[in-house]
């Protein structure tokens, strides 16, 4: 007689840009391993795959769910809420006084207490002109390999190219899904510094994940502030 598969726990959570719930379970002992060995290999791609595909296999509802859907602090907040459910409710890790290299401490986290923190004005709906707004989508999985630049004229280009989701003009909309990159580079390209500096403004707004810790140093007796930010920080 085959042995039943094991019944996981389900939780529920709701995605930070959406609002949608959704229902999850814990990671399995063979994800577990997957999210280990990209973890070891220390090469981004693999590590964004594994949290892609060990995401998929654990959440439950809907059943439609996909983790190129979601923006990356949406993906940031879930693997830690899946995370927190298979592995235990803490997270330790070593932190440094950034004015002194000598001292480092472990540092242990409730999971629970670290959140998506937005800006308060901040809109994915930018306006150009009177007549001209757009549309964007926030950064995704691809993101975490790649990283957000938007600091180099071309980076930022290529960056807010690839995160235009409509371009709206008067009546007209236009998809991203409708128009080849190469289109998209050079609308952006015909805006001026200040409406271009507009859209960079999403980036700069846009929710994260973050922690703040506070320390002292017993060494200088001085206190110290480190900021966790991002996925890999957690990882």
């Amino acid at each position: 007689m085959a042995l039943p598969k094991s019944i996981r726990p389900e939780y529920s959570t709701t995605i930070p840009s959406s609002g949608k719930k959704i229902r999850y379970q814990p990671f399995s002992v063979k994800e577990e391993k997957v999210l280990v060995l990209a973890a070891e290999s220390q090469d981004l791609d693999e590590i964004a795959n594994a949290i892609t595909n060990v995401l998929e296999a654990c959440v439950t509802s809907p059943a439609d769910f996909k983790v190129n859907d979601l923006a990356i602090f949406d993906i940031e907040y879930l693997f830690l809420r899946t995370r927190a459910k298979s592995a235990g409710e803490e997270l330790s890790v070593r932190i440094s006084d950034p004015s002194d290299g000598n001292y480092s401490v472990e540092h242990t986290i409730q999971i629970d207490k670290i959140a998506v923190q937005k800006t308060k004005g901040h809109t994915d709906l930018i306006d150009i002109s009177d007549e001209v707004k757009v549309k964007m989508k926030y950064p995704g999985i691809q993101f975490f390999t790649e990283g957000l630049k938007i600091d180099g004229y071309e980076e930022s280009l290529k960056t807010v190219s690839k995160c235009i989701s409509q371009i709206v003009i008067g009546e007209d909309v236009y998809n991203q899904t409708d128009m080849t990159v190469e289109e998209v580079e050079e609308w952006v390209e015909g805006l001026t510094t200040e409406q271009f500096s507009r859209i960079l403004e999403f980036f700069r707004t846009m929710p994260k994940l973050k922690h703040t810790i506070k320390k002292k140093n017993p060494n200088t007796g001085n206190d110290f502030v480190v900021e966790l930010e991002g996925l890999a920080d957690f990882f």
